[in-house]
């Protein structure tokens, strides 16, 4: 088990990898982190950003910007606003999934933003849960994105319909608990298995979105994010099929020498 904290989404990334690489194995179980500004990005911070990026394109994988778009459409929303992402996206994203060999890319924005109810009926759990916010943010504790009962104030991230019998390919994100305290949404996943090289910062550029969505669309302001990853890997290998990619341990640890140099070079290096 490790506690591991910074400022922003690329300087936790590259201190969680990092810690990773001296473990045997190169995992752990019960990684914590927390990033203090997930929207936030200095210049080294973008350097890194554009780094992780090359290196996973050039070896197979999806990009950054690909993988956050999985947990929030933050380009629908950039075009389209609000109504855009609830009303518009989940049909646009059915129909690229249905083009797609991974035909489960994208999984949790639509899971976010469409269940059905006891009745069978179809809502908005994202929606839902801001007018919620909007109306009762006085309360710290009563807003969950998660695996649960299909009431407004759960999302439920796992589908015991589609996953259950997956050992892999499933959703790797279990839980997502909003609370607000202070005028600030603050966030807190969970993760049952974690890969640090193909998906980690990706994971943590997206929250980031759906936090800011959230805290803009309520009229509050952004908090800390922070994640269990109960499962974590510093992981190689894979495969070049979907969003897989391929690389070696070696390959892995010159791109954490890579950005930890970018850091030391800026005059920010991040402990």
């Amino acid at each position: 088990m490790k506690m591991i904290e910074g400022t922003t989404a690329p300087e936790v990334w590259l201190n969680a990898s990092e810690y990773l690489a001296t473990q045997p194995k190169a995992e752990d179980f019960d990684v914590f982190l927390h990033v203090a500004e997930p929207t936030v990005l200095s210049s080294a911070d973008a350097a890194v950003y554009k780094a992780v990026d090359a290196f996973l394109t050039t070896h197979g994988a999806f990009g950054l910007h690909t993988v956050a778009e999985t947990i929030f459409p933050i380009d629908e929303y950039t075009r389209n606003g609000a109504s855009g992402v609830f009303r518009d996206y989940p049909e646009k994203l059915r129909a690229i999934q249905k083009a797609r060999s991974d035909s489960n890319w994208g999984s949790y924005s639509y899971r976010i933003l469409r269940q059905k109810d006891g009745t069978g009926k179809t809502y908005v759990p994202l929606e839902d849960l801001v007018e919620k916010i909007k109306q009762h943010g006085k309360y710290r504790a009563s807003f969950e994105l998660g695996n649960g009962s299909p009431f407004e104030d759960d999302i439920a991230i796992y589908d015991g319909a589609t996953d259950r019998k997956r050992l892999y390919g499933g959703p790797c994100l279990s839980h997502l608990s909003i609370k607000i305290h202070d005028g600030k949404v603050r966030f807190n996943a969970t993760y049952r298995s974690h890969y640090y090289v193909r998906r980690l910062l990706g994971n943590l550029v997206g929250l980031g979105r759906l936090q800011y969505f959230i805290a803009r669309e309520t009229g509050l302001a952004m908090g800390g994010l922070t994640i269990n990853s109960t499962f974590a890997r510093l992981d190689s290998g894979g495969s070049n099929e979907g969003s897989g990619g391929r690389w070696n341990k070696m390959e892995a640890l010159e791109l954490i020498r890579e950005c930890r140099a970018i850091y030391n070079a800026s005059g920010d290096a991040c402990t």
